[in-house]
C-alpha cells in the first residue's frame, strides 16, 4: 500500500495548510498498523446485504423539502418521511459551541450577515433561521448540536454528521463526548473533505466511523480511505462515471459508498444501478416511496 503521506499529498494538494502538515505526521505513526489503531463495529451506515438490496435514504440537512435546512422542524420531517439516516453539518461559535449549520456565512438562511465563525452562540441564538423560507417558519432559530441529539436518541435513524472546515482535537472532543453521553456512537459517522480532521477524529476517537468527502474519486480509493481510517466513502455520482465498478469495488473492501446529493429519478436510477449503499437527497420522502415500493 503507498505510504499514507504520498496518498494525502497527492490528493490533498490544494489543503496545503500548517495544520495539514502537522497532521501528516500523525497518519504516518497511526499507518503503522490500521486494524490497532482503528477498532470498528458494525457499519452504522450498513450496506446493500443489510439494507435488503435497496439504498438508504440519506436526508440532506434534514428535510429542506419540506422545512428551512439544517433546523429541528427539518429534521423531524426527515424522520417523518421515513428517511434512514440524518445528514448534517456541524460550526464552530467564536465562543467554541457546535452549532447546525451548512454555509459559511449566516446570510443565506439566516436574517443575520458575515462569517458565523464571528459570532457568539449567544448572538446566534436570536437570529431567525425560518423566515427565508417562509413566513410559517419565522423565529426558527440555529440549532445546536446538543439539541440535536436527543431527537436522534429517540429515534431509529441514523446520522451522517459532517464537520465544516478545519476542526482541532481540542474542538473535537465536545463533540465526541456528546455522541457517546447520548449513546448513539453505533448509530452516527462523522464525514469531512479535509484530512487533517478525520485524522485528529482517528487518533482522538478511532472507535467511531468516519467517512472521507471526495467530490471525484482518486486514483486509489481505498488506500485513500484507509490513509485517514475512514469506513465510508461519500463522492458526486460523477466519479462512477468514469469507473462504474469502483462502486463495488469498495465495498468489496468492506467500505460503505455513498453518493450525493440526487433529487431527480434518473439520478437515483443511475444510484441504483450502481448498487451503492445510500443516497443523499433534498427529496427524501420521495425517494422513500422510492424505495418502499423497490422493497415491496
Amino acid at each position: 500500500m503507498p505510504r499514507p503521506r504520498a496518498i494525502a499529498r497527492r490528493y490533498s494538494v490544494r489543503r496545503t495548510t500548517a495544520s495539514f502538515v502537522a497532521s501528516i505526521a500523525l497518519v504516518a505513526v497511526l499507518a503503522i498498523d490500521h486494524t490497532a489503531a482503528t477498532v470498528y463495529a458494525a457499519q452504522p451506515l450498513g450496506s446493500l446485504g443489510l439494507n435488503d438490496g435497496v439504498p438508504l435514504t440519506i436526508a440532506h440537512r434534514g428535510d429542506p423539502a419540506a422545512a428551512p435546512e439544517n433546523t429541528m422542524p427539518a429534521f423531524e420531517a426527515a424522520l417523518a418521511s421515513g428517511a434512514e439516516v440524518l445528514e448534517l453539518d456541524l460550526r464552530m461559535t467564536a465562543d467554541e459551541q457546535t452549532v447546525v449549520f451548512h454555509d459559511e456565512l449566516l446570510d443565506r438562511t439566516t436574517n443575520g450577515s458575515g462569517p458565523l465563525a464571528e459570532r457568539t452562540l449567544a448572538e446566534l441564538q436570536v437570529l431567525d433561521a425560518g423566515s427565508w423560507y417562509g413566513s410559517a417558519w419565522a423565529g426558527t432559530r440555529i440549532p445546536t448540536f446538543d439539541e440535536f441529539l436527543p431527537l436522534l436518541q429517540g429515534s431509529d435513524a441514523r446520522a451522517l454528521i459532517e464537520l465544516k472546515g478545519l476542526w482541532t482535537v481540542e474542538a473535537l472532543r465536545p463533540i465526541i463526548a456528546g455522541i457517546y453521553r447520548y449513546g448513539v456512537q453505533d448509530r452516527v459517522v462523522l464525514a469531512s473533505f479535509e484530512l487533517p480532521t478525520l485524522l485528529e477524529l482517528w487518533r482522538e476517537a478511532p472507535s467511531l466511523h468516519r467517512a472521507v468527502i471526495v467530490r471525484r474519486l482518486p486514483d486509489d480509493p481505498v488506500d485513500f480511505a484507509a490513509s485517514v481510517g475512514a469506513s465510508t466513502v461519500v463522492t458526486s455520482l460523477r466519479s462512477f462515471r468514469v469507473d462504474p465498478e469502483a462502486a463495488a469495488m469498495l465495498q468489496r473492501s468492506g467500505l460503505t459508498v455513498i453518493v450525493y446529493t440526487l433529487n431527480r429519478g434518473d439520478l437515483w436510477q443511475q444510484a441504483l444501478d450502481l448498487g451503492v449503499d445510500g443516497v443523499v437527497t433534498d427529496a427524501p420522502r420521495r425517494l422513500a416511496t422510492v424505495h418502499g415500493a423497490l422493497q415491496g
